[in-house]
């Protein structure tokens, strides 16, 4: 069963990682516009900047759920390093299920955040807050899914390959 789980988080990984790959290069050509019109044309717009804010934040939280499958988020390991054997195994045990714990009290947190702001509108592009702010529910969503497979991964004692996101059979 958590080979399954895994290859269907394998292929959301693939599609998150083309949708984050086009959103960056949509931001690179809107902040290029946006430098050019300012520095050349000496004239700004206002929505570009908002898009790419938005853009920004949504890359940023689906890029969390890819870094979360591939074991690359930012850590501070000094005192787990110090660890030995099984206590570091249930210490980092311990972690992942404190970051599903808190990542499901997020959840509908930010959902009803999305809801409280679908009538306010940004200031340049004109929709509503919430498509922001809807990467949050959405991007705690996809790194609840990867917390779980890490979760179970350790309870389960299998190794996985970091490159790939898939667990290997030992």
């Amino acid at each position: 069963m958590l080979n399954k789980y895994s290859k269907f988080l394998s292929i959301v990984e693939k599609i998150i990682c083309y949708i984050i790959a086009v959103m960056m290069f949509i931001m690179m050509i809107v902040m290029c516009y946006q430098v050019m019109l300012r520095y050349v044309f000496a004239n700004s717009n206002i929505w570009s900047e908002e898009l790419t804010r938005f853009l920004f934040v949504w890359v940023s939280l689906l890029g969390s759920f890819v870094a979360i499958r591939r074991n690359s988020h930012l850590k501070v390991e000094f005192f787990v390093n110090l660890l030995k054997g099984n206590f570091k195994k249930y210490f980092t045990l311990i972690t992942d299920i404190a970051v599903v714990l808190f990542l499901i009290y997020l959840i509908p947190l930010s959902y009803n955040l999305c809801l409280n702001t679908t009538n306010n509108l940004s200031a340049g592009l004109r929709v509503p807050m919430a498509v922001g702010y809807a990467a949050i529910p959405a991007g705690s969503v996809l790194m609840l899914l990867a917390m779980i497979e890490q979760v179970l991964i350790k309870i389960s004692n299998k190794k996985v390959d970091n490159k790939k996101s898939e667990v290997l059979k030992q």
